[in-house]
């Protein structure tokens, strides 16, 4: 039963969900996601972590090249579900207070007289620090910590501390770094870059002050810059490192140890999750649109594979303009021939919003592929000004963040738990890699390996 069904007044808990590994959730935050009507969770917030729980997912992330939400429309979205009498988690990577903006979510909740209360978690920089071995503090070697971010470039902090940790930095570590020599930290200071800090896939490059600034690397985000002398010149052999990264399907990561393994659960289930009669009569009746507004890679992948294998192809859509938001979904069109007519560089759905009023975009009909979990918000702005939207699902809610989120560079072994699971895990995956041992359950799960991937 819904906070709403009980007659009860809206709550929000803003929650850390920690640095990454979802097992370092603090057992507070467990019991009130049990509990939530609605969850509200961030980029850095893994979906094997978020799936465990049955309130409605909403993802408000901020993904390279995919639509996400800016801070005002979340804050606008918990105000609106909590003002509706459900209980709203709001589950942000890390701590809510450092580098959170939790401070700006409370303010917003004060305003609109909403009540809530703040669960903290594992910042990121403690989850770095304990996964690589490096002390944030040391005796007779660092005695002070300051924790900083990499922006604005315009105005970077270096505070007089022995340890120096920044947050962000991806786009701006050889400004940081550059920041913190000019400040006469001496060339030979231990650096750390930690990406991916606590995950399967996490990653550390170390190295002096100077050779960082020489070097050209890139650094993908989310990573994290640690600067001092306490960094070991031998975390690459970190107890962590040395764990084996195992990928299981449905839900059986108990069969391998935990001092032993790391385990990434995905869950055995498909995950295209299509309204297939809605797509057959959308696909019918495409002549009645005339428009089809595509905002991610994964809206234009799925699309496809249905009108493909309805046995239709691109000319089936010559009478319909086609606009994307972001290079991402153009570029994917463009794996299927077609050039978009219309290219919209947005940040946001607020951004999409006042580019169609810009451009002039009114009266026009609408088909708006994407997950079955539909932006209500976009869908009405679109409609204030004049047009005609009808959402259509061609994925699951999750489908794309579980897409983007293995990497199976760091995974050594893969287990299928059923048939059931290969066949799914085919739909996301056309392949995997050689090198990477793959268990099966049993005989029949092992012959339906055989058989999808050969």
């Amino acid at each position: 039963m819904t906070a709403t069904e009980t007659g009860k007044k809206g709550y929000v808990y803003i929650i850390g969900a920690g640095p990454g590994d979802p097992e370092l959730l603090t057992v507070k935050a467990r019991r009130v996601l049990l509990e939530a009507d609605v969850i509200l969770y961030d980029d850095l917030v893994s979906l094997e972590l978020v799936d465990q729980f049955r309130g409605q997912k909403i993802y408000t992330g901020k993904r390279k090249d995919s639509h996400h939400f800016e801070q005002e429309e979340i804050n606008r979205e918990i105000v609106r579900h909590a003002l509706q009498g459900k209980i709203v988690a709001r589950l942000k990577g890390g701590d809510p207070f450092v580098f959170g903006r939790g401070g700006e979510e409370i303010d917003e909740m004060r305003k609109n007289g909403v009540r809530y209360e703040i669960i903290p978690g594992i910042t990121a920089a403690y989850g770095a620090s304990a996964y690589t071995e490096i002390p944030l503090t040391m005796r007779k070697i660092s005695s002070s910590v300051a924790f900083c971010t990499g922006h604005p470039v315009s105005s970077i902090q270096v505070p007089d501390a022995d340890t120096l940790v920044y947050y962000m930095v991806a786009s701006t570590v050889h400004d940081v770094l550059d920041a913190v020599a000019a400040r006469g930290r001496s060339p030979e200071t231990r650096v750390a870059v930690v990406q991916n800090a606590t995950r399967y896939n996490q990653q550390v490059f170390t190295g002096t002050l100077d050779e960082f600034r020489r070097r050209q690397r890139a650094v993908y985000s989310p990573a994290l810059l640690i600067i001092g002398d306490n960094i070991s010149r031998f975390i690459a052999d970190n107890w962590y490192s040395k764990k084996r990264k195992v990928l299981v399907t449905g839900g059986e990561e108990k069969r391998y140890s935990s001092r032993e393994c790391v385990t990434l659960n995905v869950p055995c289930r498909q995950v295209e999750g299509a309204d297939l009669e809605l797509l057959r009569r959308s696909f019918d009746d495409i002549r009645s649109y005339s428009m089809l507004l595509f905002q991610n890679k994964f809206a234009v992948k799925y699309f496809f594979k249905y009108l493909f294998e309805g046995g239709r192809d691109v000319r089936h859509l010559a009478h319909n303009r086609i606009c994307t938001t972001g290079q991402a979904a153009a570029s994917e069109l463009q794996q299927y021939g077609v050039i978009p007519d219309l290219t919209l560089d947005s940040e946001g759905c607020g951004d999409i919003i006042a580019l169609f009023r810009e451009h002039g975009i009114t009266g026009e009909s609408i088909l708006l592929p994407g997950s079955n979990l539909h932006d209500e918000f976009l869908v009405g702005g679109l409609q204030s000004l004049g047009n005609r939207v009808t959402p259509l699902c061609v994925y699951r809610h999750g489908a794309q963040e579980l897409e983007q989120s293995i990497d199976f560079d760091f995974i050594d072994e893969i287990f299928f738990a059923s048939p059931s699971c290969v066949r799914n895990f085919s739909t996301m995956f056309a392949a995997i890699p050689v090198r990477i041992t793959v268990t099966c359950a049993d005989h029949p799960t092992g012959e339906e390996y055989r058989k999808v991937f050969g």
